[in-house]
């Protein structure tokens, strides 16, 4: 029946972000989401027939992981449903709780913050996402590295897999954004970058069109000497000559004999 999720969201408020995702699921664009309720509802009931149930939080920032973990236990309790991934928006605004941080030491506390979700994913066995900044200095970056997060390496050497997200103007027109691999702890894909397709109306991020193998044409089947000798025959017609008319074949004599004195005169000159 799919997947069961919780959404925190520590920055937009809670009916931006179902609004944004509703738009995602239905495939119609955010600003006539209300214009037509009915057909996004209609659409989102079909697929909760099929697929799980996403639960969207807000959570004041600077909260620390243990209010996390607190809903989720909650939240499973009273639904009685398993959570299978969380996904906390974002990393930057939130506060260890093991321990006592100054907010300027941003590399100590990420490193903290980030082994706390770990281990809460650890722990509730769960598909962990977040996200976090980037730096200044990657305003103006093609390509990007550990460098250009914000935070430094500390969260960098706690993540499993780190995605980078890279679009410019000419690539947003184009509807295209890009994945770039910075970090795979269980893979060889370091380095690469993989093209998606981005629609602005609903703000999805789907696979890529682009660079797929064509269909191969299928040539059509040669004829054979006898289909070529029978359409030449159905399509071959003998046409009689006209019978010329008495009035006609007189002026065909007359500028015959015409072009005869004509011939004459000009040998005699």
């Amino acid at each position: 029946m799919g997947l069961n999720g919780v959404y925190i969201t520590l920055e937009l408020a809670e009916g931006l972000c179902a609004k944004r995702i509703d738009s995602m699921i239905a495939d119609v664009a955010s600003k006539d989401i209300f214009s037509k309720l009915d057909e996004v509802d209609l659409k989102l009931r079909m697929k909760a027939k099929t697929h799980g149930h996403c639960t969207i939080k807000y959570m004041p920032a600077q909260s620390s992981v243990n209010d996390i973990r607190a809903y989720c236990k909650e939240l499973e309790v009273k639904t009685g449903r398993k959570i299978d991934f969380l996904c906390v928006d974002y990393l930057d605004l939130i506060m260890p709780s093991g321990v006592k941080v100054s907010a300027e030491n941003v590399f100590i506390k990420d490193k903290f913050v980030s082994e706390e979700l770990r281990n809460l994913s650890k722990e509730l066995n769960v598909l962990f996402v977040t996200a976090s900044q980037l730096g200044r200095s990657a305003q103006d970056e093609i390509e990007f590295d550990h460098s250009h997060i914000a935070g430094g390496l500390s969260k960098i050497m706690t993540a499993d897999n780190v995605f980078a997200i890279y679009t410019s103007r000419s690539m947003r027109e184009r509807g295209k954004y890009q994945l770039q691999l910075l970090k795979t702890r269980n893979s060889g894909g370091v380095g690469s970058k993989i093209d998606l397709d981005y629609n602005p109306e609903t703000l999805r991020i789907f696979d890529s069109s682009d660079g797929g193998e064509q269909p191969q044409r299928q040539s059509a089947p040669q004829p054979s000497g006898n289909d070529i000798m029978s359409r030449i025959k159905t399509a071959s017609k003998i046409v009689e000559p006209e019978e010329l008319s008495p009035l006609q074949k007189i002026k065909v004599d007359v500028k015959g004999s015409q072009l005869k004195a004509l011939l004459g005169e000009l040998k005699g000159n």
